[in-house]
């Protein structure tokens, strides 16, 4: 494993005339959101993106239709150095709603579970991958969004799984980053 400072870095270091993509990929609950935010505030001219702003809701939400959706309105436009907006799926409302502009930034920052995954990698330039375990995972997730969600939770698992089991996100790493420390 390694340390922050490190990664921060060698990010940092990376030369690239558009837009610096980073994935930060793990399990429901390691702690990708934090990651992301903290290298956010450390890295200039950078903008976060959150997978849960684009799953389909908790209906298969690691679906190709993530796939195909993440790639044609925001990584393909932000390779081709386009004008990039998503649409952000509302959970109250249980339904895609608005649409979310991304500011031209130095640094784009995909986070959450599946942003490594296989189809995304030829647009990603750095993956970090959070180890933890995923009964803590959940336990994180239960004490952040309350008891409400969790017979949802416990069907993401199983998504989870058979994801990172298909996608192999872990084994594409450039870094691992210990979530449970």
């Amino acid at each position: 494993m390694i340390d922050y400072q490190s990664i921060l870095q060698e990010i940092s270091s990376i030369k690239n005339d558009g837009t610096t993509v980073i994935a930060i990929d793990g399990v429901a609950g390691s702690g990708k959101t934090t990651l992301a935010l903290k290298l956010a505030n450390d890295l200039d001219n950078s903008h976060v993106v959150h997978m849960d702003d684009l799953y389909d809701g908790w209906n298969n939400p690691l679906s190709q239709k993530l796939t195909a959706r993440v790639i044609s309105q925001l990584l393909d436009p932000l390779s081709k150095q386009l004008s990039v907006s998503y649409q952000i799926f509302n959970w109250k409302l249980n339904r895609f709603t608005d649409f979310k502009a991304v500011p031209k930034s130095r640094y784009l920052i995909l986070e959450g579970v599946g942003a490594a995954q296989r189809e995304f990698r030829p647009y990603i330039n750095k993956i970090i991958w959070i180890e933890c375990d995923p009964d803590l995972g959940y336990k994180r997730v239960i004490i952040r969004d309350g008891d409400q969600v969790k017979e949802e939770m416990l069907k993401f698992l199983i998504d989870q799984n058979n994801h990172f089991l298909m996608e192999l996100s872990k084994n594409a790493a450039d870094y691992t980053l210990n979530g449970a420390p």
